[in-house]
C-alpha cells in the first residue's frame, strides 16, 4: 500500500478490498468519476498526480474498503469476506488500517488514535462538513456522525497528510463523502437496499435502508437508521456497564447539473437517546445532532474547475450522573446541558501549472460552545462552564501535485489563522467558596481572547526504483491551536475532551499551539501477486499540550475537596512519537488471499520521562479470505487473527497501568441467496477471550461488574445474522 488514501465506503452491510488493476483503468474510473476531485479530499493520494479514489456502488448494501495503488505501478486486486458492523458507531470499520486504532469510552463514542495522536488531533469531516461536538468530553465525536448511507466513502491518509486534506491535521486526517459526481453518474431510475441485523448477547438490532431515484441532470436519495442495544458481555459472562445505546438517524441529498454547473445539497439528523459511557463521569441523556451543507462545483474545462462548500452543524446535549448510574447522595448529582453551532466555507481552485496541478484554496469556520451544570435536586445550584467559548479559523492553501514516469512529489504551504474567546464564567459557588470566586475572578479579568498564526508544510516523494520496488519519502510540519476546552475550563473538572484518565483538569489561558515535524521512509516491493509495503516514521512535537500537576492553589484546592486529589492543568509540554506499520498483500492461490496489518507505535513525554498517555500497543492483524460457492450461488469466507502485545510503557503522572497482550479469532462468512438477496454471517471473538485494550477506557460506574478503576473489557464472544435486499 502507497503513502496514498485509503477509502471506506460504509453503506449497510459488508466490507471488500479491491484496487485497480492498471494504470489505463485507473485514469479510465477517473474521467468516469470526476467527482472525487471536488471533495475537499480531492488529492486521495499523497504520491498520485490525480485524486484516486474508487466509484462505490451505489445500490449495493455493502460498505466497501478500497484500497488504490499509485498510478505509478499497477497493483493486483483483492477482496476478502464481507462483515458487518458490530459497534454502533461504525469505528470498527476502520480500526483493520494502518497505524490506526480506536479509543473508545462507551459505545457510541469511537475515537480515532493515529499512529499515537487521538481525539481533536485528529481531523474528521463528514461529508465536506467539519463537525462541532457538543460534549467537551467527546461524547458526540465526529465519527458518531457517521450514516451508512450508500457511496459514502472514507479517506484516511496514510503517513504525510497533504496541506489540501484539512485544516490542522496534526494527528492525521479522515475525511468521509458520498462524492456527487458518482451519484449523477447512476443510471437513471429507482434503486435502493433495505436491511436487517440481528447481534447477541445484549438483544441487539439494526435496520438500514436507502433510496435512491435519479434522471439524466438530478438524483435524490434518503436514508434511514434504527439501532439499539441493552448491554454486551465480557468473555467471562460479567455484563459490560453501561454498555447500552438507542440511535435514530436520517438524510436527505438531492442533486442537479446544468452545462459548466453542479449544485447538490444534503441534510442529516440523529438522535442518540439514553446510551452508556462508562469511561466517563456522566451517561448520555440525548443528543439531536443536525448538520447541512450545499455544495456547487463549475467545470471551466476538463482540467480547471472551482468548488465551493458552504455548511454548518447544530448540536443539543444533555449528560447525567444519575439516571443510567448509581448515585451516592442526591447532592451529587449533576446534569450538564451543553449545544454547539458551527458554520464554515471551502472553496478550492484545480487548474494545470508545469506539467502537474495546481491547486489554491481558502477555508473559513466558526464554532461556538456552551455547557452549563446543574443540579436538578437543588434549582440554586449552576455553573457555567463554558459561554459563549468561540473558536474561528481563516485558512489558506497552495499545493503542486506533479508526476512523471519515474516519480511523484506533492508539495504544498498552508497558512491558518485562529481565534479563541469566551464570555465570563459564573457560578452559585462563587457566593460560599472562596476559591471558586478566585478561579473565577482570575478567569474573568484575564486574557480570554487570543489568536494563532500557524504555517503547515507538507512535501512526499513517490520515487519508482524499478519494477518491483519503489521508495517513500516524506516530510511536514503541522500545528493545532489549543481546544476551548483547554483554554476555558476555568474550574478543575473531568473534562479531557475523551483522554479519561480521571483527572481534574483546569484550563490554561497562556497556551501556544502545538508544532509537529514528521519525517517518514518507506519501500513498497511487489513479487508475483505479494506486496509488502513497511513504514517507518518519527515525530517531534513542541509545545505538545498535556497535563503536568497545577500549582494554582485556589484550583488545587477545590479539586482536593472535591476528588480528593489536585488537579492538572492543560500546559505546554513536548513529546516524541516514532514507530512502524507495515502491510503485506497476496495470493495463496487462485481463490485464497492474505492481507496481514502490522502496527507499532511509542510515545513518550520529551520534557519530564515519562509515557504518553494511552498509546496503543503493537497489533497485528491477519486476514485469509475464501472465495468460493454453495449450491452455485458465490459464498465468501474469513478467518481473522488478531494479535496485541502487552503494553507496559504507560504515564506514571496519569497513573495509568499496564495492560496485558492477547490473541483472537473472528469468523465471518457471506452468502449471496439471489440476486438481490445477501445473508452475512460472523462471530467475533470465536473462543470468548476477556480482555481489555489499552485504548479503552476506565470503569467509572459504581455497582456494576466490573470494579471502579479497572479497565472496561471489550465483548467476548459475540454473533451476528444479517440480511439485506436490493432492489
Amino acid at each position: 500500500m502507497k503513502l496514498s488514501a485509503i477509502a471506506l465506503a460504509v453503506a449497510s452491510i459488508g466490507l471488500s478490498y479491491s484496487s485497480y488493476a492498471d494504470d489505463d483503468n485507473l485514469h479510465r474510473s477517473l474521467n468516469k468519476n470526476s467527482a472525487l476531485l471536488q471533495e475537499k479530499s480531492a488529492p486521495a493520494s499523497a504520491m498520485a498526480s490525480k485524486s484516486v479514489i474508487a466509484s462505490a456502488s451505489t445500490s449495493a448494501s455493502t460498505e466497501i474498503i478500497t484500497v488504490i495503488g499509485s498510478p505509478l505501478r499497477s497493483q493486483k486486486s483483492e477482496s476478502i469476506t464481507p462483515q458487518t458492523n458490530m459497534d454502533a458507531d461504525f469505528g470498527d470499520q476502520l480500526s483493520t488500517l494502518p497505524g490506526l486504532s480506536i479509543a473508545r469510552n462507551g459505545p457510541v463514542t469511537a475515537l480515532i488514535q493515529y499512529r499515537g495522536l487521538f481525539g481533536d488531533r485528529v481531523g474528521i469531516s463528514v461529508d465536506g462538513v467539519n463537525i462541532v461536538g457538543a460534549g467537551p468530553n467527546a461524547m458526540d465525536s465526529p465519527l458518531s456522525h457517521v450514516l451508512p448511507e450508500p457511496g459514502l466513502i472514507a479517506t484516511l491518509y496514510r503517513g504525510i497528510v497533504p496541506v489540501s486534506a484539512g485544516v490542522q491535521t496534526l494527528g492525521g486526517q479522515v475525511n468521509i463523502a458520498s462524492p456527487a459526481d458518482a451519484l449523477f453518474s447512476i443510471d437513471d431510475g429507482f434503486q435502493g437496499n433495505i436491511s436487517a441485523s440481528a447481534m447477541g448477547p445484549g438483544s441487539a438490532q439494526q435496520y438500514q435502508g436507502n433510496a435512491f431515484y435519479a434522471t439524466q441532470d438530478s438524483f435524490f436519495s434518503g436514508t434511514f437508521m434504527h439501532q439499539q442495544r441493552t448491554e454486551r458481555e465480557s468473555g467471562n459472562g460479567e455484563a459490560i456497564p453501561n454498555s447500552n445505546y438507542l440511535r435514530n438517524g436520517g438524510k436527505l441529498r438531492m442533486g442537479h447539473q446544468i452545462g459548466q454547473h453542479q449544485f447538490d445539497a444534503s441534510y442529516q439528523w440523529l438522535n442518540t437517546n439514553e446510551s452508556g459511557t462508562p469511561a466517563l463521569a456522566m451517561d448520555i441523556t440525548f443528543i439531536d445532532a443536525a448538520w447541512y451543507r450545499l455544495g456547487y462545483r463549475y467545470n471551466a474545462d476538463a482540467s480547471t474547475y472551482l468548488t465551493i462548500n458552504v455548511f454548518g452543524n447544530s448540536n443539543q446535549h444533555i449528560m447525567d450522573n444519575f439516571s443510567q448510574r448509581p448515585l451516592m447522595m442526591a447532592n451529587m448529582a449533576r446534569l450538564n446541558t451543553t449545544d454547539a453551532v458551527a458554520q464554515g466555507l471551502d472553496a478550492t481552485v484545480f487548474t494545470p501549472w508545469k506539467n502537474g496541478e495546481l491547486r489554491l484554496g481558502v477555508n473559513l469556520h466558526k464554532g461556538r460552545n456552551n455547557a452549563v451544570i446543574s443540579n436538578p435536586n437543588n434549582p440554586m445550584f449552576f455553573i457555567d462552564n463554558f459561554s459563549a467559548s468561540t473558536r474561528s479559523t481563516t485558512s489558506a492553501f497552495a499545493e503542486w501535485d506533479y508526476s512523471s514516469n519515474t516519480f511523484s512529489t506533492l508539495i504544498g504551504l498552508r497558512y491558518s489563522r485562529v481565534n479563541l474567546d469566551a464570555d465570563a464564567a459564573a457560578s452559585s459557588l462563587t457566593m460560599m467558596n472562596e476559591a471558586v470566586a478566585s478561579l473565577a475572578q482570575n478567569f474573568n479579568d484575564g486574557p480570554r481572547s487570543k489568536t494563532y498564526n500557524m504555517v503547515d508544510a507538507a512535501a512526499s516523494v513517490f520515487y519508482h526504483l524499478n519494477d518491483k520496488t519503489d521508495i517513500v519519502l516524506g516530510a511536514s510540519q503541522k500545528n493545532r491551536a489549543p481546544t476551548f476546552f483547554e483554554r476555558f475550563t476555568w474550574l478543575p473538572l473531568g473534562i479531557t475532551g475523551g483522554l479519561a484518565d480521571g483527572f481534574n483538569y483546569i484550563g490554561n489561558l497562556e497556551l501556544e499551539n502545538e508544532t509537529a515535524r514528521q519525517f517518514e521512509i518507506g519501500i513498497d516491493y511487489t513479487v508475483a501477486s505479494w506486496q509488502i509495503s513497511p513504514r517507518l516514521f518519527y515525530q517531534d512535537i513542541e509545545n505538545y499540550i498535556a497535563g503536568t500537576p497545577s500549582s494554582n492553589m485556589a484550583a488545587n484546592m477545590f479539586s482536593s475537596m472535591m476528588s480528593g486529589r489536585a488537579p492538572l492543568i492543560w500546559s505546554n509540554t513536548d513529546a516524541v512519537i516514532k514507530g512502524a506499520d507495515v502491510t503485506v498483500n497476496g495470493q495463496l492461490s487462485d481463490t485464497v488471499s492474505l492481507k496481514s496489518v502490522l502496527s507499532i507505535q511509542h510515545g513518550n513525554r520529551d520534557d519530564i520521562d515519562d509515557a504518553l498517555f494511552r498509546i496503543a500497543p503493537e497489533r497485528l492483524l491477519t486476514t485469509i479470505d475464501w472465495q468460493t460457492s454453495v449450491l452455485t450461488t458465490p459464498m465468501t469466507m474469513s478467518v481473522i487473527s488478531e494479535l496485541v502485545g502487552r503494553q507496559s510503557h504507560t504515564s506514571s503522572l496519569q497513573n495509568e497501568d499496564s495492560t496485558s497482550g492477547y490473541g483472537l479469532l473472528h469468523l465471518s462468512t457471506q452468502w449471496q441467496l439471489h440476486r438481490n438477496v445477501q445473508l452475512t454471517a460472523q462471530i467475533n471473538n470465536l473462543f470468548d477471550k476477556f480482555y481489555a485494550p489499552h485504548t479503552a477506557g476506565v470503569n467509572r460506574v459504581m455497582q456494576s461488574d466490573i470494579a471502579i478503576g479497572d479497565k472496561v473489557p471489550n465483548p467476548g464472544r459475540e454473533w451476528q445474522i444479517s440480511i439485506s435486499y436490493r432492489y
